[in-house]
């Protein structure tokens, strides 16, 4: 299914409830907003739910009266969207029964396409780009909120347009939305300059056990309550943090390993871009994007990090040879 069913859906029916993945981050909760928006301004009844509240640094953008947390999906609507969530189960919600139509659009190749129409793009960069094209083919207006919705999700998934992610169109789009109203240095300032002092003790304390592998092809860190705790954080503090790892001199897979609870890791690759850790993570019941992937694995700590690395370390091993 593709993008004109989407469009004629949404141009049909009345009432919409959008939401996407737990721990939402700025392409979600952007392309959850900008669309709510749009329907909104259309004379729809739009609103954007999550199962986890919205992160400190995205309470910038438009939210009051359009988001709410949610530990179950309000009913009635016509139609659930589900945006940026690789499954149905990455919503944190059990399947809503009540509601006829289930609208799946995201851009993770690792999605089974779980909805009653779905729009899966792999090649978007980001859930807020194939937010920005329904919107034309809606005619919607761009307005300065949306606008900044929209350029939100892309400075996010693109890593400040430093990603391999980054085309000449992300700059175009990011662009036009500054043209509609978004204000860049205002957003990057909320995004990127707004840290709370615990953040940086903790980010100083989880660099200081960085371990890096022998053949220096990967890097990883680790977070624990423990840490957590001392320094007076959240795992919501710790966004990020894996760029620092990736970001090392011929590292091909940085990994990071967030302690949840006991003998449960939730667990973040990034690549360099010859590995797909989408892949890697499909391997552990997680799923992503070839650069970026996430899992969650139960087991005691040694356990799952010699198990996630030795797994790593065959994928890059497979490239190399595959290269020669």
């Amino acid at each position: 299914m593709s993008q004109p069913e989407v469009v004629s859906l949404l141009q049909e029916k009345r009432s919409f409830i959008i939401t996407g993945h737990v721990n939402p981050e700025g392409d979600a909760i952007g392309s959850g907003m900008a669309l709510a928006l749009a329907l909104r301004d259309m004379g729809k009844k739009a609103e954007v739910i999550n199962i986890d509240p919205i992160p400190q640094q995205l309470l910038f953008l438009p939210h009051e009266g359009l988001f709410s947390q949610q530990k179950t999906v309000p009913q009635p609507a016509d139609a659930l969207v589900v945006v940026d969530s690789g499954s149905f189960e990455r919503t944190g919600y059990a399947s809503p029964l009540s509601i006829p139509t289930i609208v799946n659009i995201d851009h993770h190749i690792t999605n089974p396409s779980f909805g009653d129409i779905n729009w899966v793009l792999p090649t978007a960069m980001a859930t807020g780009e194939m937010i920005y094209d329904l919107l034309k083919a809606m005619g919607a207006r761009i307005t300065s909120p949306i606008a900044t919705c929209i350029y939100t999700a892309l400075i996010t998934e693109t890593g400040s347009f430093r990603y391999v992610n980054t085309s000449s169109r992300a700059l175009q789009i990011a662009g036009e939305m500054i043209e509609a109203g978004a204000d860049p240095f205002r957003i990057a300032s909320a995004l990127f300059e707004a840290n709370p002092p615990g953040r940086l003790k903790l980010l100083g304390e989880v660099l200081t056990t960085m371990k890096v592998s022998a053949d220096e092809r990967i890097a990883w860190i680790q977070v624990t309550q423990a840490q957590l705790r001392k320094t007076g954080t959240t795992l919501e503090d710790t966004e990020d943090f894996v760029t620092y790892p990736r970001s090392i001199e011929r590292v091909e897979v940085a990994v990071f390993f967030r302690e949840v609870s006991p003998k449960q890791y939730k667990i973040s690759f990034r690549s360099q871009g010859k590995v797909d850790v989408a892949l890697l993570a499909k391997r552990w019941g997680g799923g992503g994007h070839m650069y970026a992937a996430g899992c969650t694995r139960l087991g005691p700590w040694e356990e799952v990090r010699d198990a996630i690395l030795a797994s790593v370390q065959e994928a890059i091993y497979d490239i190399s040879g595959a290269m020669r």
